[in-house]
């Protein structure tokens, strides 16, 4: 079995215990969402194009706001998911099955690309970022929100394994009957070294990549409504062991019209 095909498979099974948000986006956070997107974006609507959209977070939000999005993924358990979403908010959304390092789209189709938690499973993220910059038209806007979700260093490490054990207590796939953490080594411990921004997606290491890719004007976002929030919404007990470090990264394709 390739790198992605173990990818699309554990998405599908994650698809099922998956959520949007820290409360499944509520109306409260979708709200704080939108307001962190709007200064990264142009008055629209504008061709947005979610990659590794999951269930959608991404281009509900952005559809909701008056853009016409387009969304892939990967799995086709989890655009299911987004589609059935997608339906009930009634929202217009083409949802299609595709791989993020080679878009089945035409140059310059879009005038913005987004992605939520991509970046650190991209098995070679150089090439992919340059693909995001074929699909954008010149002065088109890429907007990236990711985190350093397994930062080798000894604090964070220590502070991940006691949020394992808590989780452990409280979280067990009603199917499978594996912990989540548990299934997630099962694909995750094997796929790593083939992901070179598994441990290092932080924006220090990712602007080089964006730079080489034809990206200027990069911005970075610490989102500090939405970690307040999620932080209002965790578990008193996890609290103190929240080692979440996510950001939003853009910058401008700084390609020119032929």
């Amino acid at each position: 079995m390739t790198v992605k095909q173990q990818i699309e498979e554990y998405w599908d099974w994650r698809s099922t215990s998956y959520t949007n948000g820290a409360t499944s986006l509520g109306s409260e956070e979708r709200e704080l969402w939108k307001q962190s997107l709007l200064p990264h974006l142009e008055r629209g609507p504008l061709r947005v194009l979610d990659i590794g959209t999951g269930k959608g977070f991404l281009a509900l939000l952005l559809a909701d706001m008056g853009h016409e999005v387009t969304a892939i993924d990967i799995s086709q358990s989890m655009l299911e998911k987004a589609q059935g979403e997608a339906i009930k908010r009634n929202l217009d959304i083409k949802f299609k099955k595709g791989d993020a390092e080679n878009l089945a789209f035409d140059n310059s189709s879009f005038d913005v690309v987004v992605s939520k938690y991509l970046l650190w499973t991209l098995p070679d993220p150089e090439n992919t970022l340059k693909e995001w910059d074929r699909v954008l038209r010149p002065g088109g806007k890429i907007i990236a929100i990711d985190g350093n979700w397994f930062d080798p260093s000894p604090v964070k490490k220590f502070k991940r394994g006691i949020r394992k054990i808590l989780q452990a207590i409280t979280y067990r796939d009603s199917t499978t009957g594996l912990l989540r953490p548990g299934k997630f080594n099962q694909y995750y411990s094997s796929l790593h070294p083939s992901l070179p921004l598994y441990s290092n997606v932080k924006p220090e290491s990712i602007k080089p990549l964006f730079e080489k890719a034809g990206f200027e004007d990069l911005r970075t976002d610490s989102l500090p409504m939405i970690h307040k929030y999620n932080l209002k919404c965790m578990h008193p007990l996890f609290r103190p062991w929240n080692t979440d470090t996510f950001f939003l990264i853009s910058g401008i394709s700084s390609k020119q019209d032929k």
